[in-house]
This record gives structure tokens, C-alpha cells and sequence, in this order.
């Protein structure tokens, strides 16, 4: 009979090993009393393609690791997880080559063998492992083990190969290039990594992302190539008009009225989904008449985070955004039903925070699946009635109110920076003087002479006239 690993009071630990989609990756997922010694879940990639199947072969290695966890083989005497154990199995399941090295290996002939390869994906995720560390947990979970790892499986799908041009020629053809050309560029350092450490002979990637111009995918994948920059922020080609805005508003308001409120108050304030999502009502201040935005949520790796441009990443950051008394921001908040000042402002109908997929879904809308219904896009169905012209990702809410703010309301590009989380290129004085006059003002209503334009005036007046006192001094 096996021994179960037992606790200091003797009882059998709870819990068991999970092998499930993770960040659109196949991981096996371990009961936390198992590893006292590591500092959080143990999450490990499998090797298991995200393809149709690939349930069959999870099943299988959960029955394997679940056995392992209880014998103790898969734990460390310190507690922690055993990394070379979690492979062999890999290896013993067929999920990853072995890379096993004779003593003194030569051929009949008397040469040494080839070097054993390492797969695209264990190159990318051993390079991973080793960026980790420098990077934020939501860029690594969404970007480097999320998209990009992504990218590299469909390729490798759809291809059926480890070709390296065949890989690179087809996430061309089909992603988007920006995206494609940074996953190509850390893809060759990672096999430059390995050929340092003498895990690998050559490296097929190299030079491929410097031959990558700037220029979209041909037949992109909507919610894969879509990114969230704010390097085109003012350009009024990638934002609705407010017409248009308020056409989407009135359409969501009558087919979509659960996501009114939060649809909304993107609209009005330009903050990111992220921002939106991990709104609390302590973050509303009534009395200041303004409204924090200090934190954003990751779907991916379902945590709270500081805010994008927070270099600290301790939480200092905080914008400021103006919230008159009885104006259309205010109302907004106040139709909204309040609840205790740590929970979410904008709550979904099931659950307890916004799945950002889900409104994407809206948004864009959905083919039916096996299991879904069709979901009717408020931004296709407005196409389709000639209420507006192109298609924009949710992202570009953001846009909308920004080039709103500058170009119809004419509130100055600084001030609208300071809102929104710009990095906004003047001296720290003038930043700091930009913060204090941008709680000032009302984000609703146009600047018919804003206070920047009249000292700017006066100060020409200033001038003009200390001019004419020199010509005249001169005479």
C-alpha cells in the first residue's frame, strides 16, 4: 500500500494536482501543503499542445503526478519543488525529448553523435525561466507564457514542424509583426543562451527579427494581434468620435444594459480596462470631488497590480480625475449601486470581478460553439446599421476620450496626460504645477480660454510691452 505524505498532525494533506489551461497554456497546477517551501503555487508547463486531444494526455500525467505528490517524490527536503523529477516524468510520458548525456558517446564509426536539440518551446520557456525574475508578473503570465507562447504553438500546429523559416514565415503571414518580430529577437537570445550553457550547436533564429518591417498581419487574429499602446494616443484615426461614442453608449444601454455603467465611465474617463476592472469605492472620493485611479487588474493571472507607469511597482502612483458635483461623471457613479469601500465599483452579472473577455466578446461579438450561443457585437452590429465606419478594439475607448478632450473640448495635451497616465515630457516643476491645475479642471466641458492660455497671453502682453520700452530707450 502507498504512504500517503502526511502533516505535522498526522492527516492526509487535501488537495490534488490539477493539469488545466493556465494563461492559454496547458500547466500542471499543485496543491500548495505539498511544497511548504515554496512561496507560491507551483505551476509548471507540461509540454501539452493547446490543441483539440490535448484533455486525454493531461489526464494521464495528472494520474502520474498525483501519485508522485503523495509518495513525496515531487518534494524537496527543504520543501521545495524537485524541477529534475517533474522532467524525467515529462520525458517518461513522452512530452519532452530526453536529453540524457553519455559518458564518452560515440557512433559505429567512432565520431560523436549530433548534439540532442531542444524543442522550440523548451528553448522559449527556458528562456523564459530565466527572464522571469526581471519582469513584472502580469507581463510575464500574459505576454511571455500567454501570447507569445501562443504564437509559437499555432505556428508550430500549423506548420508541423521545427523549421525555423517555415515558423518565422508563418507568424508573418498571420500575426502581428511588432509582436512578431520582439518574440523572434528574445527566441534567438534564448538559443544563444543555450549554446552558451552547450545545451545547443547553433541557433536557427538568428538575424530573423531585424529583417521584420513595421507593417501589420495580413490575415491577423483579432484578439491576438490587438496590443494596448498609448504611443498614438492623439491620433484621431485610432478613436470614435464623441457622435459616435454616444451612438455605441445608446446601442449598449438598450441591448447590453449590464455593461452600460462600466462601458461608460471608459468613455469618460480614458482609463485602461485593467483600470476600469480594479475600481473600488474607495477610490471615489465625494467630497474631493474626484475619483483615484491607483490599481489595474490582470485577467491573466487574476491579481491587483500598480498602475502601468508606477516605476516603484510599490503602489505610489496615483492619477487624479476630476469628478464635478452633479456633472456626467458624478451621475454615472451615483446610478451605480454602492457597496462596502474594499469591493469592486463596476461588478459583473455573475462572479465577483469583470472578465475582460467577456466584454471583449460584447464588443466585438462571438461565432456560436458547441457550447455558446452567438453573442451580437455592439461594434458590428453599428457597422451594419452605418452608425460608424471601422472597427476599434476596446483599448481605443481610451483614444476616444483623449483626442475628445484635446480636439473638441480643448483642454490642453498636458493636463490631459496628467489624467490619463501620459509620460509627459516637461521639467519636474511644471509637472507638478500641471498636477495641481489639472484636478481644477472640469473634464465636460469645453476650455473656452483656459487658465494656461491667459497667463500664456498675459506673458505675451508682458513682453510686447517691455519691447516697446527698450525701442523707445533706444531713441
Amino acid at each position: 500500500m502507498m504512504n500517503s505524505a502526511k502533516t505535522a498532525t498526522g492527516k492526509a494533506k487535501k488537495g490534488e494536482v490539477s493539469v488545466r489551461l493556465d494563461s492559454g497554456n496547458v500547466k500542471a497546477c499543485f496543491p500548495r501543503p505539498y511544497f511548504p517551501g515554496e512561496p507560491h503555487q507551483v505551476k509548471r508547463g507540461t509540454g501539452i499542445s493547446n490543441i483539440e486531444g490535448w484533455e486525454d494526455k493531461a489526464r494521464l500525467l495528472k494520474r502520474r503526478l498525483q501519485l508522485e505528490v503523495e509518495e513525496g517524490k515531487l518534494t524537496n527536503p527543504d520543501g521545495t519543488f524537485n524541477e529534475n523529477r517533474f522532467r524525467e516524468i515529462l520525458v517518461e510520458q513522452k512530452l519532452r525529448p530526453s536529453l540524457k548525456v553519455l559518458e564518452n558517446p560515440t557512433t559505429s564509426d567512432g565520431q560523436l553523435p549530433p548534439k540532442p536539440e531542444l524543442s522550440i518551446l523548451e528553448v522559449w520557456d527556458m528562456y523564459c525561466e530565466y527572464r522571469k525574475q526581471g519582469l513584472r508578473e502580469s507581463n510575464y503570465e500574459s505576454k511571455w507564457q500567454g501570447a507569445y507562447k501562443n504564437f509559437l504553438e499555432s505556428a508550430i500546429e500549423a506548420t508541423k514542424s521545427q523549421d525555423a523559416i517555415k515558423i518565422r514565415n508563418w507568424l508573418i503571414e498571420n500575426r502581428n509583426s511588432k509582436d512578431v518580430k520582439d518574440l523572434l529577437s528574445n527566441l534567438s537570445k534564448g538559443y544563444q543562451s543555450g549554446m552558451k550553457n552547450k545545451l545547443l550547436s547553433h541557433n536557427p533564429f538568428e538575424g530573423m527579427a531585424e529583417e521584420i518591417t513595421s507593417k501589420g498581419a495580413r490575415r491577423k487574429n483579432q484578439n491576438e494581434v490587438d496590443t494596448e499602446g498609448d504611443d498614438d494616443a492623439f491620433n484621431e484615426l485610432k478613436a470614435y468620435t464623441w457622435d459616435e461614442a454616444q451612438a455605441i453608449l445608446n446601442f449598449t444601454k438598450t441591448i447590453y444594459p449590464y455593461w452600460f455603467n462600466f462601458l461608460k465611465f471608459k468613455f469618460l474617463t480614458g482609463v485602461r480596462t485593467g483600470e476600469a476592472v480594479g475600481l473600488m469605492w474607495c477610490d471615489i472620493e465625494w467630497n474631493r470631488e474626484r475619483v483615484l485611479i491607483r490599481r489595474t487588474y490582470d485577467r491573466e493571472t487574476k491579481k491587483f497590480y500598480p498602475l502601468k507607469n508606477d516605476k516603484t511597482y510599490k503602489g505610489e502612483e496615483v492619477r487624479k480625475f476630476p469628478m464635478p458635483k452633479d456633472g456626467e461623471l458624478w451621475n454615472l457613479l451615483k446610478s451605480t449601486p454602492q457597496r462596502e469601500s474594499n469591493e469592486i465599483v463596476f461588478k459583473p452579472r455573475h462572479g465577483k470581478i469583470i472578465n475582460s473577455i467577456g466584454f471583449f466578446n460584447v464588443w466585438k461579438g462571438r461565432k456560436a460553439t458547441e457550447s455558446t450561443a452567438p453573442t451580437r457585437g455592439i461594434i458590428p452590429s453599428l457597422i451594419e446599421q452605418g452608425k460608424l465606419t471601422q472597427y476599434l478594439p476596446p483599448y481605443n475607448t481610451r483614444h476616444t476620450f483623449i483626442t475628445h478632450a484635446v480636439f473638441d473640448l480643448g483642454i490642453d495635451e498636458k493636463i490631459v496626460s496628467k489624467w490619463c497616465g501620459h509620460k509627459v515630457e516637461v521639467s519636474n516643476k511644471h509637472y507638478q504645477d500641471v498636477a495641481i491645475f489639472a484636478e481644477r479642471i472640469n473634464p465636460e466641458v469645453p476650455q473656452q480660454q483656459s487658465e494656461i492660455d491667459l497667463l500664456k497671453q498675459q506673458l505675451a502682453e508682458q513682453q510686447e510691452l517691455i519691447n516697446r520700452l527698450m525701442e523707445n530707450r533706444d531713441i
